[in-house]
């Protein structure tokens, strides 16, 4: 299972590239807007820069998203779980990652169905006319991304309960 992670987690890596330039662009339109309405008193400005901010903060964040899975960087709040014994711990991630999966999977058919339906019915966006089926298929590629790492995990979870290893919740006993 960890094979399968690792090499899933450079995939999910290299497409924070998307990500990266996502934001770069974003941050540029947005700071050229900004400055032409000051130097201008409001009456220049970027014909939809908020819109076009608005979409690609949303490629920014579902792309960002599977990341902090891989690096299993979500911020977690344990007062009570802490003090479970290893087993337990191990076995209560497990139920809070399938039930993660089971949300998460639920948004990735979302995803897909608004793709078929922006595709079909050509829907663009109110003021640059983007089509919206290339957000629906970024929103459906990150979903579909955490979906995947999230049943991985969640299995190698249930595996590390039944099989008495608990690698990972004893490192956390031992760095608290």
């Amino acid at each position: 299972m960890q094979k399968i992670r690792n090499a899933f987690g450079k995939f999910v890596s290299a497409l924070n590239y998307v990500g990266l330039a996502s934001c770069f662009v974003m941050v540029f339109v947005v700071a050229i807007d900004v400055i032409l309405r000051k130097a201008s008193g409001a009456q220049y400005s970027i014909k939809g820069s908020n819109e076009f901010s608005a979409y690609f903060l949303v490629v920014i964040c579902l792309l960002a998203i599977p990341t902090f899975q891989v690096k299993k960087g979500h911020i977690w709040v344990n007062m009570f779980v802490d003090k479970f014994p290893p087993k337990m711990r191990t076995i209560w991630l497990a139920v809070v990652h399938l039930i993660e999966l089971a949300v998460c999977a639920l948004f990735t058919y979302g995803a897909v169905l608004k793709l078929q339906n922006f595709f079909s019915t050509g829907t663009t966006t109110d003021v640059l006319n983007m089509p919206k089926w290339i957000f629906a298929l970024v929103c459906l590629i990150g979903f579909a991304e955490l979906t995947i790492l999230l049943l991985i995990d969640t299995i190698q979870l249930f595996m590390d309960a039944a099989t008495g290893k608990y690698e990972d919740v004893k490192k956390e006993d031992e760095t608290a």
